[in-house]
């Protein structure tokens, strides 16, 4: 029988990003699609971790695919909820927490989100999830983006970001888990150094990582059959 999937969204954008992932994917699996981008009440990554896995069928074990901030909270889901996880992707995202640079950077993210509202956040910030050559050929999906996100509640976009930027450390926790891990980044992504995953799940043959060449922080637009193989192969691979 195949698992369940999860699948956690990130920040800027909501349960909509899935659709033009999923779409003739997946098949054969069951999806659950949670959507906390407008959520205001959370203000830590574990605040979500536990909302999200009250709205989750009750025994049952599931595969969590977080972009992002996503991953951020599937972290906090394999930690907090480990018997309910099978195993965990990791899109583009990390065990490690915001640097003191990066925490000034979301509060000034915050400030100018409660400033300006969502809309002129979000027009700005689409583009540079992207590598610079798929931005340069894919003008019209990245307007189609933007519009798809500009209602976002900036109430939602501030919770994450603060909640972001006071997220624990857990390299630690990957270390220690048995809970395999794949780890999916693009080779261009600014916000995701690739060694430090890599260095960080030295010694867990558990844990696996793809290198998505030429890709930044989207891989489910900028490669999505190489993304799709990966956590296909990875899934299929927890039931050998």
């Amino acid at each position: 029988m195949k698992p369940s999937l999860v699948f956690l969204h990130g920040f800027g954008e909501d349960a909509r990003i899935w659709e033009d992932f999923i779409l003739g994917r997946f098949a054969e699996y069951k999806l659950l699609i949670p959507n906390y981008a407008d959520w205001s009440d959370c203000l830590t990554i574990a605040d979500y971790a536990r909302k999200i896995d009250a709205s989750l069928p009750e025994n049952q074990r599931f595969v969590l695919i977080g972009h992002s901030m996503g991953g951020y909270i599937a972290l906090e889901l394999a930690k907090q909820f480990p018997e309910r996880i099978q195993g965990v992707v990791m899109l583009h995202s990390t065990f490690l927490p915001d640097s003191p640079e990066k925490q000034l950077q979301r509060d000034k993210t915050a400030s100018f989100i409660q400033e300006h509202g969502s809309e002129i956040f979000i027009r700005s910030f689409v583009s540079n999830l992207f590598a610079p050559l798929f931005v340069a050929g894919h003008q019209v999906l990245m307007r189609q983006i933007a519009e798809r996100y500009v209602s976002l509640r900036k109430e939602g976009l501030i919770s994450s970001t603060l909640a972001m930027k006071v997220r624990q450390d857990m390299r630690s926790f990957v270390q220690a888990t048995e809970i395999p891990f794949l780890f999916v980044l693009g080779d261009m992504d600014p916000m995701i150094p690739i060694d430090s995953i890599v260095e960080g799940i030295a010694g867990k043959d558990q844990h696996k990582y793809v290198i998505l060449s030429g890709v930044a922080h989207q891989g489910c637009y900028e490669a999505p059959e190489e993304t799709f193989e990966a956590i296909n192969q990875f899934v299929n691979e927890l039931h050998v």
